[in-house]
Order: C-alpha cells, then structure tokens, then sequence
C-alpha cells in the first residue's frame, strides 16, 4: 500500500526516455508496439522540453485495441497508448489531472490514464479494464 502511494505521489522516478519504457512494457509481454517518438517538430501538444511539458514522449500500438478501434493515425492513443516522461511527479500528476478532466467533460476522450512517479502513461479506451490494468501494473515495475 505504501509504495502505490509513494508511486502516485511522486516517491519515485525514473530517467529512462518514453520509447525506452515502451520498450520495457513489451519485454514484459505485455503487446506494445512503439510507433511513434516525438519531437518538437512533430508533437501535436507542443509540450516537448516546454514549460510544465513532458522531456520525452512516445506512443504504441496493441493489436487488441487497434483491431476494434475507430481508426485513427500512428501515435492515436485508441490505438494502443502513449508514454509521456516528466521532470518531475508533480508535472506528471497536473497532466494526468488534466486528461482526467477533459474525459470526464466529453467521454469520447476518455481513456485510461495512470501514474506512476514522473511518468504518465495513457491507454485506449477500447481495452478491457483487465488489460489496461496490466499496463499500469507493468509500469509500477518500471518506475520504482
């Protein structure tokens, strides 16, 4: 219990980059795909190395969400997820804040959202609950 909270509240951090904790989630078994690692040039939130922005950022595919979501282009969260790395927990914590307000106000926005230290990590809605809950337990692994 102890460490779920030191986790959410920021105990803990890691200074791996976005795509390497991609890379670290799919040598868990857990099937993500990097697709996409994002630069200034082509982050669409232009929040990269930015004030309160995240220092890296990356996003993959699981097959299971893509084959049942709407479509979309590389890097959609609906069709896998996304990894966003901050310089600390508590610009990771505003921005999962912050995604968790914007589904809240319109649901087809909604996804799962999780933290664990200065990573935020962002999963499509078209998973089951079991399975994005294996992500967010493969993350507790990673950042600790």
């Amino acid at each position: 219990m102890l460490a779920a909270l030191l986790t959410a509240c920021g105990g803990v951090s890691t200074d791996r980059d976005a795509a390497g904790i991609i890379s670290e989630l799919a040598a868990q078994g857990l099937p993500a795909d990097l697709t996409v690692t994002y630069t200034g040039e082509n982050d669409p939130n232009k929040l990269l190395g930015g004030p309160n922005g995240y220092v890296s950022k990356a996003a993959f595919t699981d097959e299971r969400a893509a084959a049942g979501g709407a479509g979309g282009k590389p890097g959609d969260i609906n069709l896998g997820g996304g990894v966003e790395v901050f310089p600390d927990a508590d610009a990771a914590e505003t921005r999962v804040e912050y995604i968790q307000s914007l589904a809240k106000s319109s649901p087809m926005l909604g996804e799962y959202t999780y933290q664990a230290g200065n990573v935020a990590l962002r999963i499509s809605k078209d998973l089951p609950p079991s399975d994005a809950q294996a992500y967010e337990t493969a993350l507790s692994k990673i950042v600790q």
